[in-house]
């Protein structure tokens, strides 16, 4: 009976210790360890037998030399305060520690952020010197040195196997000892099993740093792919802008090629109502009929530029700019407009200066602007009122020429004057024969204008008249 009660007393205390021996073996095998490998105080080497009682003088510096035993970095504490988060170096010095007892805890950590288990270090800081406080115990922490770690399973070995000779040496039955064979039997086959939950751990953590490691991979690619998503937007962007802007001058341009084709075709029927109107002489009906000739022509040459455009997909053409003289298209223009003037009942004045330099200009455009205020002055002009053409040389240093066309007629409200040049703008004015009004006339004058550096303007009073006038620089 007592027998059997110490061997049941026995057979608990050795499965308590390979129960130890099994967990200090069961750790991982790339588990991370740390150790001191030098101690210095000030510029005294303290040797390995005295980490234990380090004793430091306020002022002195501690030096400490520690190692991994995979590559790491360190986090450093002391007192329970981390004083360097990532340590790169295998080597810290402590200075201007304050008096007292103090623990410095070192642990390593990989990239991975595997940690080891902490280094521990106690040593004192006294106001005196070191050897009147030599009797204070200080201690470094062994417990994470895999020497000792090894040592201790060892040492569990021998206990384990020792006692279980003696136990079988003592063991009066067989089944005394049988029983202790099924038990370590049993110690073997858990310590192979938490063997194989380990490995399989591993195994598990390695799928996952690479499944890591593929996510990073996909994460730079999806990156790269939308870099180059970003590159396409923007190009299609730019493309969308350029196609705008074509849009906006085929606009442009269709807008004047009507309304410019317009003028020469109102002048056609006004030249044809005053044949039929009036009795002419020989002369007046030759003029007239030139007229028309004129007339009919631009309205060809419109037709013939827009057809040109349409075919080579092309914006509005450059100007053509040559020496012409101003004097002449001015009186063109005006010989153009005589016949609709008359068919209205308007007087009709050219006051064109006898003498004005060449201005380096595009002929065709600066008629078509000059055209279209003379139209207007005439299209807007009561019965017997007057509309009166002129040019002169406004400033000889500045080198400009101003062509100003003159009315006596409703005049402009101040709203109509802040809209007057404004692309699509119908002013309150009404046409005096039932003319149409497009509101494109002023604005191509506006910008013929100032394509040739020059610059345009209105000056007007409702009941006493308006002067729409221009200037272009000469050389």
């Amino acid at each position: 009976m007592d027998n059997s009660r110490t061997t049941r007393n026995l057979t608990a205390i050795i499965f308590f210790l390979i129960l130890q021996l099994t967990i200090i073996l069961a750790q991982k095998p790339g588990e991370i360890t740390v150790r001191l490998t030098d101690v210095q105080k000030g510029t005294e080497v303290i040797d390995k037998s005295e980490w234990e009682k380090i004793s430091l003088v306020k002022g002195e510096t501690l030096y400490l030399g520690f190692t991994a035993s995979q590559s790491s970095f360190y986090r450093i504490f002391l007192d329970g305060v981390m004083i360097e988060p990532k340590h790169i170096e295998s080597y810290y010095t402590l200075r201007n520690l304050d008096p007292g007892t103090h623990i410095l805890k070192i642990i390593a950590y990989t990239e991975n952020l595997v940690e080891s288990a902490p280094l521990l270090l106690t040593f004192s800081v006294t106001e005196q010197s070191a050897e009147s406080n030599s009797e204070k115990p200080i201690q470094v922490s062994r417990f994470t040195d895999p020497l000792f770690i090894y040592g201790l399973a060892g040492l569990c070995v021998v206990l384990f196997v020792v006692v279980l000779v003696l136990l079988v040496k003592r063991s009066p039955h067989d089944k005394n000892s049988k029983r202790l064979v099924e038990e370590l039997s049993d110690l073997k086959y858990s310590y192979k099993r938490v063997k194989e939950e380990l490995a399989h751990k591993k195994e598990e953590n390695e799928n996952l740093k690479n499944r890591i490691q593929e996510l990073d991979k996909n994460v730079k690619t999806l990156e790269k792919s939308n870099v180059h998503l970003v590159e396409q937007k923007e190009k299609l962007a730019e493309a969308k802008a350029r196609l705008e802007i074509l849009h906006t001058q085929k606009e442009e341009l269709f807008a004047m090629a009507i309304h410019d084709i317009k003028n020469p075709a109102s002048a056609i029927r006004g030249y044809i109502e005053l044949l039929n109107s009036y009795e002419l002489n020989a002369n007046e009906h030759q003029e007239i009929m030139a007229s028309l000739v004129a007339s009919s022509e631009d309205i060809v040459k419109l037709s013939q530029d827009m057809c040109t455009i349409i075919a080579k997909a092309l914006p509005e053409p450059k100007l053509k700019l040559d020496k012409c003289s101003l004097k002449n298209l001015v009186d063109d223009v005006f010989n153009q407009n005589a016949s609709y003037a008359k068919a209205k009942k308007v007087k009709f004045y050219n006051k064109n200066a006898i003498e004005l330099p060449e201005v380096k200009m595009d002929p065709e455009k600066i008629e078509e602007a000059l055209d279209n205020l003379v139209n207007n002055a005439i299209k807007y002009a009561p019965p017997e009122t007057i509309v009166e053409v002129r040019t002169y040389v406004k400033d000889l240093n500045k080198k400009t020429i101003v062509v100003e066309v003159k009315d006596n007629g409703v005049g402009l409200s101040e709203d109509d004057l802040k809209r007057s040049f404004q692309k699509g703008s119908v002013l309150s004015a009404k046409p005096t024969g039932l003319e149409q009004s497009s509101g494109l006339g002023l604005w191509i004058v506006k910008k013929i204008i100032e394509e040739h550096g020059g610059k345009v303007w209105v000056e007007s009073k409702q009941g006493v008249g308006s002067t729409f006038a221009f200037e272009l620089p000469y050389e």
